[in-house]
């Protein structure tokens, strides 16, 4: 099955326009469910993405990663992240070092600056998808945005996919993706992360009762 480049060009332009929308929507919740099941509709849209550009390229690889990014990141993760939640007694981001409001405007700043940044660049080889970039450095810096400005550990988590979901969006549409074996090996190191958060958020619900980072400044001598 083939697809037309112009038609996946412009597929990649609304699933990136979605990106971003959504990636927004995160900086401005306090809600840590919503934003876990909000990157999952990220990590869906990235894989739809990559999809549309395996299609037109004639790329299984990318095919098969975007497959791949859609069924880890964007079910199996949430899952994980889910279950995690559900063992802890918050469910809210109460007091982020930023305030929703301020972050909601911060993320908008982020996503004009990012397009002004890049007004015009294009990388040799794309499909010609003007809002790729953008996206792509708006879901980075944004992604930092989320993990330096909240105290949950899920919610750093959480910034910490978006900043990856940027990276990824780079990959797929505009340098058409990576070899195969380095998208399985960066799904797999990123679900042992994921694991090791889960064995780490246990333990802080056991012995803090929370999972406020700040916290564990009470562990320092």
């Amino acid at each position: 099955m083939t697809f037309d480049p112009i038609a996946a060009a412009q597929l990649v332009n609304t699933c990136a326009a979605a990106i971003v929308l959504v990636g927004v929507l995160m900086a401005g919740t306090r809600s840590i469910g919503r934003s876990i099941w909000l990157v999952g509709l990220q990590a869906m849209l990235l894989g739809v993405a990559g999809i549309g550009v395996g299609l037109a390229t004639g790329a299984t690889h990318l095919i098969l990663g975007g497959l791949l990014a859609a069924g880890a990141k964007g079910i199996a993760v949430p899952l994980i992240l889910g279950r995690i939640l559900h063992q802890s007694p918050v469910r809210t981001e109460r007091h982020p070092l930023i305030g929703p409001r301020m972050s909601l405007l911060a993320a908008v700043l982020i996503v004009f600056a990012a397009a002004s940044a890049v007004d015009g660049a294009a990388l040799r080889g794309s499909l010609g998808a003007s809002n790729a970039l953008p996206a792509a450095v708006a879901e980075i810096l944004t992604g930092l945005l989320i993990t330096m400005s909240r105290r949950k550990g899920l919610s750093i988590i959480v910034g910490l996919l978006v900043f990856e979901n940027g990276l990824a969006l780079t990959a797929f549409s505009l340098t058409y993706g990576m070899p195969l074996v380095i998208e399985f090996g960066i799904v797999f190191d990123l679900l042992i992360a994921i694991v090791a958060v889960w064995v780490y958020a246990r333990r802080m619900i056991t012995v803090l009762g929370t999972m406020d980072t700040s916290e564990m400044k009470s562990l320092r001598w």
